[in-house]
């Protein structure tokens, strides 16, 4: 075995590690420590092996954080669909907040990267789970390649991102649609065998990346309202729902 997939390897046996033990603990400064090691050693395989083990690497790295992050949604029996938060200073990397309920509020000030269980709120209507986003590896991987910062930059520059996607194998394109007061995105040849309507909730790194990179680029939050999936192919409707200060 060559060095660079023993580092690989290496890399994603201690990422997820340190990942399980943050979901176990409530902990979102391992997970998120986790997460970074799992991305840099898929970056490892990546960019030095097949196709074939480039999305191997991908799915088995993935998959038993997106599981295990499903499974806790459902333990804590929330309902309502994801809010994409952008980068902003409690949350460098931005996150991924499910409410307890559909007729929700958030503080966005009382978020840090320390938190996962928003459970210590005045109000049960600002209660939830604050998870790590999957995506916001992937998102900063569409940054450096297109030599942008998306803060403020818009969709087009989210839509441009989707050879990103194709070098790695994991999706032929994207495209984004604002209309009558939504945002639809478009994602075709999505290879992750996982979609469902859970990804309302926990989405894949692909999907989610998109979404996050969505929320950087218009500097909003951005509810989830619907997945639909077909032969490979994704359709998210989701809408604003205001910026940082609105929510502070």
């Amino acid at each position: 075995m060559k060095v660079k997939h023993i580092v690989g390897t290496v890399l994603i046996s201690v990422g997820f590690l340190i990942a399980l033990k943050g979901v176990i603990d409530g902990n979102q400064s391992m997970i998120n420590a986790g997460i970074g090691g799992l991305f840099l050693g898929i970056i490892v395989f990546t960019f030095s092996t097949s196709e074939y083990i480039k999305y191997d690497a991908f799915k088995s790295v993935v998959l038993p954080y997106v599981e295990l992050s499903r499974k806790l949604v459902d333990a804590l029996d929330l309902k309502s669909k994801a809010i994409y938060i952008p980068p902003y200073t409690n949350l460098p990397r931005g996150g991924v907040f499910i409410p307890l309920h559909e007729d929700f509020d958030l503080d966005l000030a009382r978020f840090d990267e320390g938190t996962m269980f928003v459970t210590d709120v005045g109000r049960e209507r600002e209660m939830g789970l604050l998870l790590a986003s999957l995506g916001s590896h992937l998102m900063n991987l569409y940054e450096r390649y297109s030599e942008m910062d998306f803060t403020d930059a818009g969709l087009n520059a989210v839509e441009n991102s989707s050879y990103v996607l194709r070098s790695l194998g994991l999706a032929n394109y994207v495209r984004i649609e604002e209309r009558d007061g939504r945002i639809y995105v478009y994602v075709d040849g999505v290879r992750m065998d996982t979609c469902s309507k859970a990804c309302e909730q926990v989405a894949c790194p692909i999907c989610s990346s998109i979404l996050l990179s969505i929320a950087k680029s218009l500097q909003e939050l951005i509810l989830v309202e619907e997945f639909k999936i077909e032969d490979g192919s994704v359709e998210i409707s989701a809408r604003r729902i205001g910026g940082i200060d609105k929510w502070m």
